[in-house]
């Protein structure tokens, strides 16, 4: 589809293009300029933070093979639902009345307080079958159907079968009964079959993207999950890493996860924040050196970070290691809404820099970057090398 053509939720393309909110994830947009624009039909694009899938559903649906991957089992579901979706949408429906056929004595008895404030009785009912029931990890009804329950399972008032509560990201559960309680907040008291049936016939009803390529979504840490692709072709990398000290996804996706199998309340868990500097950094390299095995020697790397100097410094430094002979160019800038900043997440945000690493020979310049300068690097130590030792040079992303 060419890129002048809107994806709205009127064609089958923008409807899916969005499943899923995420509280960290790319612009379908930008997605779609830089696929445009740095690759071609037949080419591989490879994200190894892939979040909800936008890159993979892009690329595969613009003639492009493209390989996914993320840590986060909720990040697994949107994007293996977007880019391989149950195509009868009957088996969806009638997965959802076997749900709530599934429903078992107690299972609408809370576990905890936040349950008996998050959800009404026989919503909780029809959520504990679902969590029993979903194959959501080998069957491609279920992970289908069990994306579009993700998506209502909590949010604001009217959009969502829970209580009030934001839509992308996952509050604390003591806040969140002490918010409810003193507003007198009830959960809605729906009919959960019907509701989700809805969903899905809405989801489906201007049909499936056409999907002109392939894709594959892996579950798992990238620095594992890369090993099987050295030695693969793809000709672009893009990627928005996990921010160093900003997002925790274990905490950020706990209900969301709870319903995936994991525990009914948050059990605190920080290392997916990446707080530890020495640990992110290592990070990076680890799985930018992994990528670049898979990848062809004159591909395209195009990584979104965040603006804070720390993270974007030790980004392009890692960059700058990895690929001495592409042309780094940089472009920051503070977006209307900044990736953390869709699905309700007002709080103020640094921006965005995107960094574009060219192979020798290209010699664009998209509007709005400048080159990255390899002397001006202040905020953090000099770069891994490849080698694991440090290099001599320190960069900088010129203002």
């Amino acid at each position: 589809m060419k890129i002048d053509v809107k994806w709205t939720p009127s064609i089958p393309e923008g409807r899916w293009a969005t499943l899923g909110p995420y509280y960290a994830m790319f612009p379908t947009d930008f997605v779609r300029d830089a696929i445009a624009r740095f690759s071609k039909v037949g080419d591989g694009v490879i994200d190894p933070f892939c979040g909800r899938g936008t890159v993979p559903f892009v690329a595969s649906s613009t003639g492009r093979f493209a390989v996914g991957m993320d840590v986060n089992p909720v990040a697994w579901v949107y994007a293996s639902a977007k880019t391989s979706p149950e195509p009868d949408v009957q088996k969806v429906l009638r997965r959802i009345r076997e749900i709530g056929e599934a429903v078992r004595p107690g299972d609408e008895d809370p576990v905890n307080e936040f349950q008996e404030w998050a959800w009404a009785p026989r919503t909780l009912a029809f959520l504990n079958a679902a969590r029993r029931e979903l194959c959501w990890k080998s069957e491609r009804t279920d992970w289908t159907l069990a994306a579009i329950i993700l998506i209502y399972l909590h949010g604001k008032e009217g959009g969502a079968v829970s209580n009030q509560m934001r839509q992308s990201k996952a509050m604390a559960p003591n806040y969140s009964v002490q918010w409810w309680k003193a507003r007198g907040s009830r959960p809605p008291e729906i009919d959960p079959v019907e509701y989700f049936e809805g969903k899905v016939a809405w989801r489906y009803a201007k049909g499936l993207p056409r999907m002109s390529g392939w894709s594959e979504i892996e579950l798992g840490d990238a620095r594992q999950k890369l090993s099987s692709w050295k030695g693969s072709k793809f000709n672009l990398l893009v990627t928005s890493p996990p921010y160093c000290g900003v997002t925790n996804y274990r905490l950020d996706n706990w209900i969301r996860l709870w319903l995936l199998g994991d525990l009914p309340l948050p059990d605190n868990k920080s290392s997916e924040k990446y707080a530890d500097r020495e640990s992110y950094r290592s990070m990076l390299m680890d799985v930018f050196s992994s990528a670049k095995m898979s990848m062809t020697e004159s591909a395209t790397v195009l990584v979104r970070t965040d603006s804070r100097l720390f993270t974007r410094d030790v980004t392009a430094a890692t960059l700058r290691a990895l690929w001495p002979d592409h042309r780094m160019l940089a472009k920051s800038e503070r977006p209307e809404k900044t990736q953390t900043q869709l699905f309700g997440d007002r709080t103020e945000k640094p921006g965005e820099t995107d960094m574009l690493l060219l192979p020798p020979g290209d010699r664009r310049r998209p509007s709005g970057y400048g080159l990255v300068r390899d002397h001006e690097m202040a905020s953090v130590p000099a770069a891994f090398s490849t080698s694991g030792e440090r290099s001599d040079q320190a960069l900088a992303v010129r203002a």
